[in-house]
């Protein structure tokens, strides 16, 4: 009998479609026909498959298959059989079976069957880019279960977020079960209690007993961290109504019932990246460990780093002691939860309120260096952006850059972005504007990320209240705000005198300083986009003062130069700023604000400037 003969009669038994006909299956006959192909012919991969379609899909077969996977689809080919010939099952390790076709298929099962023996880094190697692209949605849930399986939380959310929209309960409700159960999971292990409670608790009445189970328990432990203890009671009670639940499934939620203190002990994903062995959960760093192994140097430095920011910051009193209120709160909160206490679900991203030159970016960046030295975030990156940098005028180009931007901040393992004017994101009903486009790639990375991604956005006080209230994602991510008042008139001075101190000048006479922001407090200026607001806020408040001693200085050189003054000028003179110095600079600068900005002050002004 031939090689080709031989797999054809091994088909027959298998009750696969051979020359147009099918007969009765008979497994153990099929299986003793491939047996005998396969020691016979041990390099040709469809013979392993037809012995796993014969009922013998055990890891040394899928291993055989692998090595021969070269030959897979040969004697396929090259007979009457039917293509779907040696298709089979296989359990992947979490609440589903998926079906193996071809060599594809041999691959994510042996994958499956490495995993279930606890050879992550093994099954994991099987899954590259090759794979992931022809079968996008299998490998990728393959590759979720690897990462579920070794407790790497954000991973397997990282890898189930673009795969779930893929998917409803109509077109796969199975699939779509299990992923979405996988996915909040990783975010209750994740102390992402609000996120997992919202997934969990719709998709704890599939068809898949063991995934509502275990997403009704963790649904109602969610609830319980949140403080809702009746909805945690009514989860607990309907997970132990599921039918088709294992009894120790059911022994878990007798003991969540009648203990109050039963819950989840979260981890972050910094400590899961901090692990000595990549796969091994057991290598995670405690927290007392984790925070000494990142460096309490390096926390300390950041904290020292932001302080002394702060401090640069005139005034606002209020506001840092807000910012030290808002890190102690997330501190407590993160020792609450480690302890098994409930917490109610913070969102961690942030509003800064303010005219233009109060500070806002200076005081995001303090935010940022403090959220990390108090562990709120697990690792710095502070990047700045604005409309430009993220609004692309080619179709796919502001997606990519959005996208680029995150996953700078993501591939570190945490950080903030800082989003400034972040109302120009929002729709200006063109048919060309992409702002809409980037903030629907921002919203559910806002929660897809909240362990690791802080977002601060920053604008004027009116227009940031507009941006939040553009959208209901919008204003439910960002519940937190920080206002920053317009200077005064002596802490603009006070900031003019610091920003001549710091470049070697000194102020000779501060009342015509003193009088030139009197009088502009007192002011209104058209902005550039036509608003009418207080002209100390459209000129940039301590932007203001940056630019005025810029060209104070100017002024105090020209005229130096004017009077012949080169070395023979003492040190004083090189130091000192004039009143007329002062006064020609504050002329030069609303000059400028005009010209280059179409800033429009009202009358009232030229008293004190021109």
């Amino acid at each position: 009998m031939t090689l080709i003969e031989q797999f054809e009669h091994s088909c027959i038994a298998l009750g696969a479609e051979v020359y147009g006909r099918r007969q009765i299956p008979d497994k153990r006959v099929a299986r003793n026909a491939f047996e005998r192909l396969t020691a016979q012919h041990p390099d040709q991969c469809d013979g392993w498959l037809g012995l796993a379609a014969a009922g013998g899909a055990q890891r040394d077969i899928l291993e055989h298959a692998y090595r021969a996977i070269d030959t897979a689809g040969e004697l396929i080919a090259a007979s009457d059989v039917a293509a779907n010939a040696l298709d089979f099952t296989f359990d992947t390790g979490l609440y589903v079976s998926l079906p193996a076709r071809g060599a594809d298929g041999a691959i994510l099962a042996l994958a499956a069957a490495r995993a279930a023996d606890g050879e992550f880094a093994a099954a994991h190697a099987l899954i590259d880019q090759r794979i992931q692209h022809a079968q996008p949605v299998l490998a990728g849930w393959m590759l979720a279960v690897i990462y579920f399986k070794a407790k790497r939380w954000h991973d397997v959310r990282r890898v189930l977020a673009p795969l779930t929209p893929k998917l409803t309960p109509e077109s796969d409700p199975y699939l779509y079960q299990a992923m979405s159960v996988a996915q909040g999971l990783a975010e209750a292990y994740l102390g992402m209690w609000e996120p997992a409670y919202e997934r969990l608790r719709p998709v704890g009445r599939g068809p898949i007993a063991s995934a509502s189970g275990d997403a009704l328990v963790t649904a109602a432990v969610s609830a319980r961290a949140l403080g809702h203890t009746d909805e945690a009671t009514t989860l607990l009670n309907e997970a132990y109504a599921v039918d088709g639940i294992d009894e120790s499934v059911r022994s878990t939620i007798a003991t969540a019932l009648s203990d109050p203190g039963y819950g989840i002990i979260p981890t972050t994903a910094a400590r899961i990246d901090a692990r000595i062995d990549y796969w091994d959960a057991a290598t995670e760093p405690g927290e007392k460990d984790f925070v000494r192994q990142l460096g309490a140097d390096r926390r300390a430095e950041l904290n020292a780093e932001a302080d002394a920011e702060l401090a640069q910051l005139v005034g606002m009193a209020d506001v840092k002691e807000q910012i030290e209120r808002q890190v102690a709160s997330a501190v407590a909160d993160e020792r609450r939860a480690k302890r098994g206490l409930p917490v109610r679900h913070k969102s961690k991203h942030l509003v800064i309120k303010g005219p233009p030159g109060t500070g806002k970016t200076t005081l995001a960046r303090a935010v940022a260096k403090k959220s990390c030295a108090a562990g709120i975030i697990p690792a710095y990156m502070f990047l700045e952006v604005g409309r430009a940098d993220l609004v692309d005028k080619v179709i796919g180009g502001s997606e990519h850059k959005i996208t680029e931007m995150i996953n700078k901040i993501v591939a570190n393992g945490g950080g903030v972005l800082f989003i400034d004017e972040a109302y120009l994101l929002t729709s200006t009903n063109s048919e060309n504007d992409f702002g809409p486009i980037v903030l629907g790639i921002l919203l559910p990375a806002l929660t897809n990320h909240a362990d690791i991604l802080m977002v601060i956005v920053a604008g004027y006080a009116d227009l940031m209240d507009q941006f939040t209230d553009s959208n209901d994602g919008l204003r439910s991510r960002f519940t937190r705000s920080i206002t920053l008042p317009t200077y005064t008139v002596d802490e603009l001075v006070e900031i003019t005198v610091l920003k001549a101190t710091l470049g070697g000048s000194v102020i000779e006479d501060l009342q015509p300083l003193r009088d030139a922001y009197t009088s502009l407090s007192k002011s209104t200026a058209l902005d550039s986009n036509g608003r009418r607001r207080p002209a100390i806020d459209v000129l940039g408040n301590g932007r203001l003062a940056e630019n005025l001693i810029g060209f104070a200085e100017e002024e105090r050189d020209f005229r130096l130069h004017r009077e012949g003054k080169g070395d023979d000028a003492t040190d004083e003179e090189m130091q000192i700023i004039t009143s007329a110095d002062l006064k020609t600079a504050l002329t030069r600068e609303i000059a400028r604000a005009e010209h280059e900005n179409h800033i429009e002050l009202s009358s009232d002004t030229t008293g004190a400037s021109r």
